[in-house]
């Protein structure tokens, strides 16, 4: 039960926004070899596209995503403007998900305060364990943890 976001699903979940035309959202990509490097959202107001978000990925040498950036367009300034960052840490039996707000007084990221990890127990069992910075903010801290199960297609109470 590999869940790992790489850029291949990364194009695809573009390629289907752009194709919905039952939303109220337009979507733009820049790309480079083949990948989404940014993702931009567009709303539609009276017959105009008003810039909304932007998404930033970032990738490793395997092609997995490791970060993306989410930034909002500023109308009074006319530029976007970072807002949060989700970051993935890949480990061997999982990953480490986390997200990151912007301070724009000092203009850089503060630090991480909760992190989700994702543990492989078994090919159909991932544990999620939820992690929140203790007071001193030197070290994470259990909060709260779940097991999540993907039933095989023969444990399927329904077929078609």
């Amino acid at each position: 039960m590999q869940t790992i976001i790489t850029a291949a699903t990364i194009l695809s979940m573009y390629l289907s926004a752009a194709e919905n035309s039952n939303s109220s959202y337009y979507y733009n990509a820049d790309m480079e070899n083949g990948k989404v490097t940014t993702m931009y959202v567009y709303e539609a107001d009276n017959q105009m596209l008003t810039s909304k978000l932007a998404y930033n990925y970032t990738y490793d040498e395997q092609e997995r995503l490791v970060k993306k950036e989410v930034m909002r367009w500023n109308s009074v300034s006319r530029e976007w403007e970072n807002d949060y960052s989700l970051n993935l840490i890949y480990t061997e039996d999982g990953y480490e998900l986390s997200r990151s707000v912007w301070d724009k007084r000092t203009q850089a990221y503060l630090p991480t305060m909760e992190k989700a990890v994702y543990q492989y127990v078994t090919d159909q069992v991932v544990a999620v364990n939820y992690l929140r910075r203790n007071d001193s903010q030197e070290q994470f801290e259990w909060v709260d943890s779940m097991l999540v199960m993907n039933p095989t297609d023969g444990l399927l109470l329904a077929t078609r």
